[in-house]
């Protein structure tokens, strides 16, 4: 039951509600502008980051060109537009294009070039053929999903955060936290002025760390709430890869299972020892670079983090026990659980969750059990869901929270 004092406290959805969306956005641009580098050397797209949104031109730009400038900007999607004269000009906004999108064109080529991932050295030299010829391909030509571009206009400055989450990215109270159906919701939405230029990208993120940041106005019937009373301990959908799997073909099980990341796991014990998501594209540097895909997915991680050493740990350095049937870059892995392991308890509370997005600046966290052996994960959309179903009064949501637990 909640307390004399948290029934003058709001819910989250009632937040959202006497939000309004463009109060929201100067605000955020305030706060972007404010934090923005100032320096001479500050002007690339990564100094615009909450400022403007950076386009991509589906004419002129590559494969390549979106991977840069998406790890640049650190964004998993970016507004995919066709200039009608000139670059900077008058231009129609086609859809987002995303880091899954780029997944699924690389795993058309690899898939086209019939290449065999399990035989190392030739898949290499194949993959890296293929990432060649990605490098030049115009954006034009790359696969994409729909992930809300019939909503350019859905966004009215009138609106509020909880009519946006609505009605711009598709949750509800009818929407349940861990479902597959809510894994297909737009992650994102755009908004355009009146002379139809973008001028703000909304995320799920976005909003989610919104009411992070303002939990002390939230009822602790949500911020309290812990993974188990919310049924998010066994969510659907969650894939686990071994970490000797190779790296192209986990991305493949990503395009296969429709899902933004697998959880990394040691073949033996089942235990979580990394994840990989889309977004890992992004790691990928000049053509000749998709070679690494062909690396297990293990040693493909602790390539992609340079402050972390990938070498097998002696004896006496190891931090962990070690399963001697289990893959060398299981054991390294596991040495480094701290950089690479995000994840929570049943027991753990929503803001603790949230806090570990916010901190670790990942959209995911893993829930495992007491053998670390990923059981379920918390994403974004969950979060947002949970948000919707716990309605506009205190009184609704201690009934949702009563009825999740009952669930």
């Amino acid at each position: 039951m909640s307390s004399s004092k948290d029934t003058l406290k709001e819910t989250p959805l009632s937040v959202l509600a006497r939000t309004n969306l463009t109060r929201y956005l100067d605000e955020r641009t305030k706060l972007a502008t404010a934090n923005a580098p100032r320096s001479e050397f500050s002007s690339g797209p990564d100094a615009l980051r909450g400022l403007k949104p950076v386009l991509l031109d589906s004419e002129s730009q590559t494969f390549m060109d979106a991977l840069v400038l998406m790890q640049s900007v650190q964004v998993q999607a970016m507004p995919l537009v066709r200039y009608k004269n000139q670059p900077n000009g008058a231009y129609d906004a086609l859809c987002f294009l995303s880091v899954g999108d780029l997944v699924s064109t690389l795993i058309d080529a690899v898939d086209k070039a019939d290449i065999d991932a399990s035989r190392v050295l030739p898949a290499m030299g194949r993959l890296a053929a293929v990432g060649l010829e990605l490098e030049s391909l115009p954006l034009k030509k790359c696969r994409t999903k729909w992930d809300g571009t019939v909503l350019w206009r859905a966004a009215a400055m009138t609106h509020t955060l909880a009519d946006a989450l609505q009605i711009c990215l598709y949750i509800s109270h009818q929407s349940l936290p861990g479902s597959m159906q809510l894994r297909q919701c737009p992650h994102r939405f755009a908004v355009m002025n009146d002379d139809n230029f973008i001028t703000h990208v909304v995320s799920q993120s976005d909003m989610v760390m919104y009411l992070h940041t303002n939990r002390d106005l939230i009822t602790e019937l949500f911020t309290n709430a812990t993974i188990a009373d919310l049924g998010l301990c066994n969510t659907v959908g969650v894939v686990t890869i071994g970490a000797s799997t190779p790296t192209v073909d986990c991305f493949r099980e990503m395009e296969r299972h429709r899902v933004g990341a697998v959880a990394v796991v040691d073949e033996q014990s089942r235990v979580l020892l990394g994840t990989l998501s889309e977004s890992d594209i992004t790691h990928l540097h000049g053509g000749a670079s998709f070679a690494s895909l062909a690396l297990p997915v293990g040693e493909f991680l602790l390539h992609s983090r340079p402050d972390v050493s990938p070498w097998m740990p002696s004896d006496v350095d190891r931090v962990a026990p070690v399963n001697p049937k289990s893959s060398a870059y299981a054991v390294v892995l596991s040495q480094h659980a701290g950089s690479f392991v995000v994840s929570c308890r049943p027991s753990d509370t929503l803001t603790d969750v949230l806090t570990s997005m916010d901190v670790r600046a990942v959209h995911r966290v893993w829930v495992v059990n007491d053998a670390n052996c990923v059981v379920g994960v918390v994403a974004l959309a969950d979060v947002l869901a949970v948000v919707a179903r716990f309605g506009m009064s205190v009184e609704e949501a201690q009934r949702a929270r009563d009825a999740m637990v009952v669930a």
